[in-house]
């Protein structure tokens, strides 16, 4: 576990604001380890809400117009797929359908949730409904995650404490349907503050429910280590925490629940961080999925240079850097990062073990440099680099700069 300094505690402090649309947007084409494929045609004229792609499969998802406009084609940016699609400005939308409650069953909720295309605002984007998909087991409690452990990204923080009765009302839902005995709001304890705040709201609401104050310590934020932080219990390698009995649900995700079922609104926005040790001005804000990182930085009054600065969509750790700011804003981005570009000079290894020693997998990353430069594929499996959480970790204390990351993502495309 690491601990890392960042100018979080600017931007908890700053309450939500919203954006003017831009004119164009680019819909990434990418489900969940599968592309989507267009269920609208060039020249289309869309309404707001409309489904554009989907994808099928293991891993169903759904993608919907953030506005009412036209389809123009597909483009890449960044050697990405995107849906280009111009706004009209005009906000002519599709009626909502919130999801009737009266006679709900877990698997009606779980087709509602695929049908609104939500998916984990974490970072991972995994399809929602399918983590909701327990019949035949027996679920004993619910996490609910707003141990927001990248540096930098205030999000989750924000929507916990101005929009925790949309929150805690998607949470008693979930407690209700899934007969869950134990509800569990976690934060880290930097932001104790918001304890006494929860607390309350939920004793006025009837709602029983613990929050748990975690370690300030990267990636405490990970399922894995927040199940034994709140738990004590370990997952076992081939097992998954629904096994366990334990769902866990980004806060992020909770609340594009709570649009979905009680607004009807498909996944189309989320509250974004803008940030970064070379940004002027700080912030939380609500963008629209498909939102070019050019206009959120322009909106907010932010320059910025890609020859002399770095631009990355999501945190710190996890995000990742963009060659073009045409680049959109998908689902699981909780920030847009401008960093000062460092000059990296890469050096051999030294086996020192320190990606060893803060790997909370406890795997050995120099392994998985080694076998991918080599092409070794049974070396990378005997090294389970598919329990890799791609947390960063090991890259963020490498004093020789090792590629970690790109190796491990480079090994990883190679067993999958």
């Amino acid at each position: 576990m690491l601990l890392i300094s960042s100018l979080k505690k600017k931007t908890k402090l700053i309450a939500i604001a919203s954006l003017d649309s831009p004119k164009d947007f680019y819909i990434p084409l990418e489900g969940y380890r599968y592309s989507m494929g267009l269920v609208v045609e060039v020249g289309t004229h869309l309404k707001k809400y409309e489904l554009v792609a989907e994808s099928e499969g293991v891993f169903p998802c759904k993608i919907h117009a953030p506005v009412s406009g036209v389809v123009k084609g597909i483009v890449s940016i960044d050697g990405r797929s995107m849906l280009h699609i111009e706004n009209d400005f005009k906000e002519t939308a599709l009626p909502l359908s919130p999801l009737d409650l009266r006679e709900l069953s877990l698997s009606g909720l779980t087709d509602h949730l695929l049908d609104r295309g939500v998916q984990g605002a974490g970072g991972s984007q995994f399809p929602t409904h399918l983590k909701y998909q327990v019949e035949g087991k027996r679920i004993d409690t619910l996490i609910f995650n707003g141990v927001e452990c990248e540096p930098f990204l205030s999000a989750d923080f924000v929507l916990m404490k101005e929009r925790y009765l949309e929150l805690f009302r998607m949470a008693m839902l979930l407690a209700s349907v899934l007969m869950v005995n134990r509800v569990v709001f976690a934060i880290e304890k930097q932001h104790k503050e918001l304890r006494n705040v929860l607390l309350k709201c939920a004793s006025g609401l009837g709602m029983e429910l613990e929050v748990r104050l975690v370690p300030n310590s990267y990636p405490q934020g990970g399922e894995l280590q927040l199940i034994e932080s709140v738990t004590s219990m370990k997952i076992r390698k081939g097992f998954i925490p629904s096994d366990y009995g334990v769902l866990v649900t980004n806060i992020g995700t909770l609340w594009a629940m709570y649009n979905a079922v009680f607004e009807g609104k498909p996944y189309i926005e989320r509250v974004v961080t803008v940030s970064g040790n070379s940004c002027s001005n700080l912030g939380n804000f609500l963008v629209r999925i498909g939102t070019p990182v050019a206009h959120v930085l322009n909106q907010t009054k932010n320059s910025c240079d890609l020859s002399s600065q770095t631009v990355v969509i999501g945190g710190a750790m996890m995000g990742k850097a963009v060659d073009s700011l045409d680049s959109p804003i998908h689902k699981g981005a909780g920030g847009i990062l401008v960093l000062k570009k460092n000059r990296v000079l890469v050096n051999n290894c030294i086996k020192c073990g320190l990606c060893v020693d803060v790997c909370p997998q406890h795997l050995m990353p120099l392994e998985f440099v080694r076998h991918n430069i080599a092409n070794n594929i049974e070396g990378l499996d005997s090294f389970n680099l598919q329990d890799c959480i791609e947390c960063g970790a090991c890259a963020y204390v490498c004093p020789s700069d090792v590629p970690l990351m790109e190796n491990i993502f480079e090994g990883k495309s190679k067993l999958f």
